[in-house]
């Protein structure tokens, strides 16, 4: 992605894709052209609209739907700073991991709590469908926290946020409960 150049982050950041952003999209579409993906959601920021649609490529048919929930965490006054800044001021924060709120922005429990009611919302609407849902790593780090029932602390999110283009496959039974069929898995970028 291009804020992997200009290590640009936060909640309205318009980075695009570089080209390596753009192949590793295309090699996750290859992986998923037999899946019977019926809808796609995707962060209305554009590096993920524009990975959403490399990986839909073989499946035109597909609808983009975009969602604000699924954007990155809101950095308030420190939107677009580059990461070096934004790590210092994380290190100085005195809150916890998890709380800390930058003014205007949001903490990673309230990036969850947003995250987790998407998931939702999106389980409630398509039993028995196969869902993309495209985010950023921070949105889906703190989501998959919740899923797997792991406490949001720095050490789980940093050992669950997953990178660019690695997928996790997710099916949700009956009785509600998550069975996992791959995490962050990234096979097909080493091929």
């Amino acid at each position: 992605m291009e804020n992997a150049k200009t290590q640009d982050i936060g909640h309205d950041t318009e980075a695009l894709l570089t080209e390596q952003g753009v192949l590793q999209a295309q090699k996750l579409g290859e992986l998923l052209k037999e899946e019977k993906i019926s809808h796609a959601y995707t962060s209305p920021q554009k590096r993920a609209v524009h990975t959403a649609e490399k990986i839909l490529k073989h499946h035109s048919d597909v609808t983009i739907v975009q969602v604000e929930e699924l954007r990155e965490q809101s950095l308030g006054i420190y939107e677009s700073v580059p990461k070096h800044v934004w790590k210092e001021i994380k290190a100085k924060a005195k809150e916890a991991f998890h709380l800390f709120k930058p003014e205007g922005g949001e903490s990673y429990v309230e990036l969850q709590k947003r995250a987790k009611q998407f998931f939702e919302r999106l389980i409630h609407e398509h039993e028995n469908d196969t869902v993309l849902v495209v985010s950023h790593a921070g949105t889906l780090g703190v989501l998959l926290l919740d899923i797997l029932g792991k406490e949001l602390t720095e050490e789980n999110y940093r050992a669950h946020q997953p990178k660019n283009t690695e997928f996790t496959i997710i099916e949700v039974l009956e009785d509600g409960k998550k069975k996992i069929h791959a995490l962050n898995n990234r096979a097909h970028l080493d091929v």
